[in-house]
């Protein structure tokens, strides 16, 4: 049972990203911040343990339950009525929690084929995934692989494998044929393009008071603004990097950035660990002009001139 507003304890922490949130439920996100600190430093192992595995099937059972909430919301409704229960406020930070909605089913084969693509790579093949469609996933092999007298079971064994364990939706895998080879053209010479940075605006500086974090989503990137003095800087809104468990809910103690799960403490200027010797939030370039904030998101590339 949740305790009662009287019970919660009142923290220092910056508030949520998601503006309109009622005090109550602000409130509520800090203390259970403050109570997840708490319990990390328990100091009975076994107790800790327990304690800390007991919250981990907490949110293994409310991610699965949301993440079928939302599909079966889809399927009666459409992806617009996810989209229109997200401008609640309370209901868009408790997906963000869960970083949900879940990507779509090409993002979903991609990670469930990480470390199968490097095993074919380092054989002199290359596995190229082509398309996904209601489960089908259709695939094609290259290189030292095409034509291999191995490659059906390989397929089986190892690419079916990776599919069935991190794609909840397989269904079949299509193995298509490579495309006959193209006719030999003559070689010409050409510049190669240039690749920069590809810069997002995210705000300006005036709408960003000084000790504020707050997160974005700039072309699905989830990411965190902090503001300190007038300076801003940017990272990947996670807790280890690539986690769901997001930093938008921490708070600043002077340049220190306190992440409101475990309580790891970085170095909002640089994303470095101050409370362990590994471990860096990945940085994220800033520019700031004419009052205009941009943060470069990966790259692009620009034909020469």
């Amino acid at each position: 049972m949740a305790p009662s507003r009287k019970e919660i304890p009142v923290v220092q922490v910056a508030q949520p990203a998601s503006a309109g949130l009622p005090r109550e439920f602000q409130h509520l996100l800090e203390w259970l911040g403050t109570g997840v600190e708490r319990m990390e430093g328990i100091e009975d192992e076994r107790t800790r343990e327990e304690v800390l595995a007991l919250l981990e099937g907490i949110d293994v059972l409310h991610r699965q339950a949301l993440g079928r909430l939302l599909e079966l919301v889809t399927n009666l409704g459409g992806s617009g009525l996810v989209e229109r229960a997200s401008q609640d406020p309370m209901v868009r930070t408790l997906l963000e929690m869960y970083d949900l909605p879940e990507a779509d089913e090409r993002t979903q084969v991609e990670h469930a084929l990480e470390n199968v693509y490097p095993y074919f790579k380092s054989h002199g093949g290359k596995l190229e995934l082509l398309g996904v469609e209601e489960g089908r996933v259709r695939v094609r092999l290259s290189g030292s692989c095409e034509g291999c007298p191995g490659t059906a079971t390989t397929l089986k064994r190892v690419v079916e494998e990776a599919l069935r364990e991190g794609f909840p939706g397989f269904v079949d895998l299509v193995a298509e044929e490579p495309p006959p080879p193209a006719p030999e053209k003559p070689i010409q010479l050409r510049r190669k393009p240039k690749r920069r940075p590809r810069w997002v605006s995210v705000g300006h500086l005036e709408d960003l008071e000084p000790g504020e974090i707050r997160a974005l989503r700039p072309g699905g990137t989830s990411l965190i603004l902090v503001r300190l003095d007038e300076e801003v800087y940017a990272y990947r809104n996670g807790c280890p990097p690539g986690s769901v468990l997001t930093l938008h809910l921490g708070r600043l103690e002077g340049s220190t950035l306190v992440c409101p799960w475990h309580g790891c403490r970085y170095d909002v200027r640089t994303g470095k660990r101050e409370d362990a010797e590994e471990g860096k939030l990945p940085v994220l370039p800033v520019a700031v002009r004419d009052g205009e904030i941009k943060v470069a998101v990966g790259v692009e590339e620009v034909e020469p001139e």
